[in-house]
């Protein structure tokens, strides 16, 4: 299974409590289970939804340093941090559709902007069929705030 898929079956086994790290590290310690090990390690479990997995496991091969729920005063929890800088909101269709879910989604965009946290708000679609996308539009958004700074 490729690596992506791995990290997302293996955290969502964990953040639903059916199992344990510990666990997952215990059957891991041969010298054949390094990819595994590496699988692992990338487990977040606070992480609330499949496509926050996916794009923290792209964030991060790209070499970005990804903060998983972060705390906003104001906000709650911003899904990802980018490099201390850039926030990350995953958004799925089947959670934003009803006219409750459309009006937070407005209102946390507005504490972020308040705040000073520009926030990308990406799709499980962008993330799946165009990675490169994504990550192309993470560089050039924190290129962008550091020509601002």
């Amino acid at each position: 299974m490729p690596e992506p898929d791995g990290l997302v079956v293996a955290e969502s086994a964990v953040v639903l409590k059916g199992l344990q790290i510990s666990a997952l590290r215990q059957r891991l310690d041969g010298r054949n289970d390094v990819r595994e090990r590496r699988i692992v390690s990338g487990i977040v479990p606070q992480s609330q939804s499949v496509i926050e997995c996916l794009a923290r496991y792209l964030l991060r091969r790209a070499g970005f340093h990804v903060e998983s729920q972060v705390n906003v005063p104001g906000l709650g929890h911003l899904d990802l941090m980018v490099d201390g800088r850039l926030g990350i909101e995953t958004d799925g269709a089947a959670y934003h559709m009803d006219k409750a879910s459309f009006e937070e989604d407005r209102r946390r965009w507005n504490v972020t902007t308040r705040r000073g946290i520009p926030t990308l708000v990406v799709s499980y679609q962008l993330l799946r069929d165009h990675p490169q996308e994504f990550i192309a539009m993470v560089k050039e958004t924190l290129n962008r705030l550091t020509a601002a700074a």
